[in-house]
């Protein structure tokens, strides 16, 4: 009889705190319209293209200083809005309104067969201020299928395993692909070996709350 009191005045009160955590999300959280705005306005885009143009620095650094020619530039820019959540039964108010974030991935071709083109990039990258972060020093091939270090990740087509076509992901704010006539499939029947960039996230903007 006790169990059935206890569960007849537990039930309103977790009915209760699920409404009010639903309340407090919706209120508590940035709009897709909001943060849509915020993503739109002139700071962001100002923000936006600084960040485009170091990455796409990097990508013609590599081209400029390697073996590597580059043949395809992919841009995915995303925003994320501030989300309400809870801690237990305390309301956690999110930490910003908006955050935009982007990431270039740069496919090359090269004259050379991949391991000269490699003892290239290391080359290139034990350089002063170079801004290739690789070398002979830090870079172990433990697979031989890829480079990374510093965030930099560089890949190859091996037998069986091929650079895969860049795929648009779900929800992004913008995504480039230049040329966009370009693609992966069409550089490996003109050039042979594709190796494919993918440089470290960029966080270029953010409103606080």
């Amino acid at each position: 009889m006790k169990i059935l009191v206890l569960r007849a005045a537990t039930w309103p009160l977790l009915a209760m705190f699920n409404v009010v955590a639903r309340v407090w999300t919706l209120v508590g959280s940035t709009s897709r319209y909001r943060a849509h705005r915020l993503a739109d306005s002139d700071t962001a885009q100002q923000a936006r293209q600084a960040a485009e143009t170091r990455l796409r620095a990097i990508a013609h650094a590599y081209a400029e200083s390697t073996p590597l020619v580059l043949r395809l530039l992919v841009v995915e820019d995303h925003y994320t809005r501030g989300m309400a959540d809870w801690d237990l039964f305390n309301p956690v108010r999110p930490a910003y309104r908006v955050a935009c974030w982007m990431r270039l991935t740069a496919y090359y071709s090269s004259p050379l067969s991949p391991s000269e083109t490699i003892t290239g990039i290391l080359a290139a990258g034990e350089h002063a201020l170079s801004s290739i972060p690789f070398t002979h020093d830090n870079t172990h091939e433990d697979k031989g299928d890829a480079l990374t270090h510093a965030g930099h990740t560089l890949a190859w087509d091996h037998p069986g395993s091929q650079v895969p076509e860049p795929a648009q992901p779900a929800n992004a704010y913008r995504f480039v692909c230049e040329p966009p006539a370009a693609s992966v499939g069409g550089i490996r029947r003109r050039h042979g070996t594709v190796f494919a960039l993918t440089l470290p996230p960029v966080d270029y903007y953010r409103v606080p709350r």
